[in-house]
């Protein structure tokens, strides 16, 4: 079998906080499913509401999906033991990956990137201890407006190799990254995958991301996903909105029907 593409959360966390509304972890389970995806990255706060993993997983059977990833950080120390407490509970559900998001940038002068980014580095080689200690790998997940924003900053990442990769296309696209060099160098690296399509404006600068197929960035994710499959890759994909354009469901089940006609129909399935 080859690579799984499932859903990112994130759209209905941001959907929430846009109209002052809520949902919860079932509520977000359930829709993936109704979306037609069989795995899912659950990300945001909804950790802390989980149940034991044997109830989640007997819900999530109940729905047809299962939840394959979380999201984490590794900036203290508190964020460190709250990533060992995912990625045991991933163990215990047999989940694949944790994604890894780096320190923001915003208030970091740019002479200050470097020494930020390689604190981070060093961080993520304490949580690669507790990766091999429950057999689940971590990523980085490259994202605009962090350290690790800038190709020069991904590839020094990589370089160091810490942990694997979790490459946001739509993220490194939009920061003006060579994205397919990055993944014909980097992708054996690559332990989960964020699959993002991003609009830019006529200089070529971020403006919002959207549904894949959508964007005019460059991506054509018929040829990222073949150089992943030819690069033997198998594990999970997930597709990535951030910002909706009507409903997270009715998003993400347009984004469904995006990777379906590009021949992936299986990979859905999980």
């Amino acid at each position: 079998m080859g690579f799984k593409v499932g859903v990112q959360t994130y759209e209905w966390l941001a959907y929430a906080n846009r109209f002052g509304s809520s949902f919860t972890w079932k509520q977000v389970c359930y829709e993936c499913g109704q979306a037609g995806f069989a795995g899912l990255e659950l990300t945001g706060g909804w950790f802390n509401e989980l149940p034991a993993p044997e109830e989640l997983m007997g819900f999530c059977e109940e729905n047809g999906v299962r939840i394959v990833a979380f999201t984490g950080g590794v900036s203290s120390d508190e964020d460190l033991e709250l990533c060992r407490r995912k990625l045991a509970y991933l163990a215990a559900i047999g989940g694949s990956a944790l994604m890894v998001g780096p320190p923001g940038s915003r208030d970091v002068p740019d002479d200050q990137r470097l020494k930020v980014l390689n604190t981070f580095i060093e961080r993520c080689k304490r949580l690669s201890d507790y990766c091999d200690e429950f057999g689940i790998p971590a990523g980085l997940h490259n994202h605009l407006w962090t350290v690790a924003e800038t190709e020069e900053e991904i590839r020094h990442f990589l370089d160091a190799r810490p942990i694997g990769w979790c490459p946001d296309f739509g993220h490194a696209a939009a920061a003006h990254a060579d994205v397919m060099a990055l993944l014909r160098e980097y992708g054996r690296t690559i332990v989960h995958g964020h699959l993002k399509d991003t609009i830019v404006d006529e200089n070529v600068n971020y403006l919002r991301f959207c549904e894949l197929g959508r964007g005019n960035v460059g991506l054509d994710f018929a040829v990222i996903l073949r150089v992943l499959q030819d690069q033997g890759y198998r594990r999970w994909l997930v597709i990535e909105q951030d910002q909706c354009t009507v409903t997270p469901m009715y998003d993400m089940a347009k984004n469904r029907e995006f990777i379906a006609s590009l021949g992936y129909e299986a990979a859905l399935h999980g």
